[in-house]
């Protein structure tokens, strides 16, 4: 797991223009994935499960291990410092992954300067290193993509049905295709930086024998074609509309 997730990171090649420096031209662009905590001794570790920090305007947020969190913080220089960080309230049962969580939002809580190496994103206290992150690709050309939530058209955003299996399959020649939970679909995507362009989408005529079905598939079809802007987490894409909607929400797959 952790290995492939490596493979998300952006190149060096793509990264070293934009992240050779310090000071006010700290790449807040991007959202970032975690690759090492140090533990007791100092010693970076690898994390259990990938927390990540993505900077929006003057709110810093992400995975913390399990839960969500977020909250302000401020770039002076090569200075950085997170105000008071709130999170959701989930609970974890998996060995180690709360312990993580609580360590990972005292070493923000504790961090105080910022610095790059090359693809790297290194946060410390002091002279000490405390959390070290990489980049994450937002490029979605061969990637595969679980649907778990969307927008249903009524102020609400919701789980899909259960045991049933929508995907979005984005080919390198520019195709958009998957299963919508009933029928197969197909159609094309394109990106600028954050920005997408999908549709017209074309989907085969099969009926399910749930109304639930046809009306989510009906409704995630449509929000597919509303979608302006995207954004991809360590293990998450999510795609919004004009006015900054979230219309869908996908869990990277495996293989495609």
């Amino acid at each position: 797991m952790i290995k492939r997730l490596f493979l998300l990171a952006l190149s060096i090649a793509l990264l070293t223009a934009a992240c050779s420096s310090n000071g006010d031209d700290m790449p807040t662009d991007y959202s970032w994935m975690l690759t090492g905590i140090a533990g007791p001794d100092g010693t970076m570790e690898t994390p259990l499960t990938i927390p990540t920090l993505t900077f929006e305007d003057d709110s810093a947020s992400g995975n913390a291990s399990c839960n969500q969190y977020f909250g302000p913080y401020e770039i002076d220089g090569s200075s950085i410092s997170f105000g008071q960080l709130a999170s959701t309230q989930m609970f974890c049962g998996e060995p180690g992954v709360m312990d993580q969580e609580a360590a990972y939002l005292a070493a923000l809580a504790a961090v105080d300067t910022w610095s790059m190496d090359g693809e790297t994103l290194t946060l410390s206290s002091g002279d000490t290193a405390l959390l070290r992150y990489e980049a994450i690709s937002q490029e979605l050309a061969g990637s595969t993509w679980d649907l778990i939530a969307y927008n249903n058209g009524t102020g609400g955003f919701q789980s899909t049905v259960i045991d049933v299996s929508v995907t979005a399959f984005f080919e390198e020649d520019g195709t958009l295709s998957g299963t919508g939970g009933c029928n197969s679909y197909t159609g094309s995507w394109e990106t600028d930086e954050n920005s997408i362009e999908i549709g017209p989408i074309a989907s085969t005529a099969m009926a399910c024998a749930e109304d639930d079905l046809m009306d989510q598939e009906a409704r995630y079809l449509a929000v597919l074609q509303e979608a302006d802007t995207y954004r991809v987490d360590a293990t998450t894409l999510e795609m919004f509309d004009a006015e900054g909607t979230r219309l869908v929400q996908y869990l990277r797959a495996a293989t495609p």
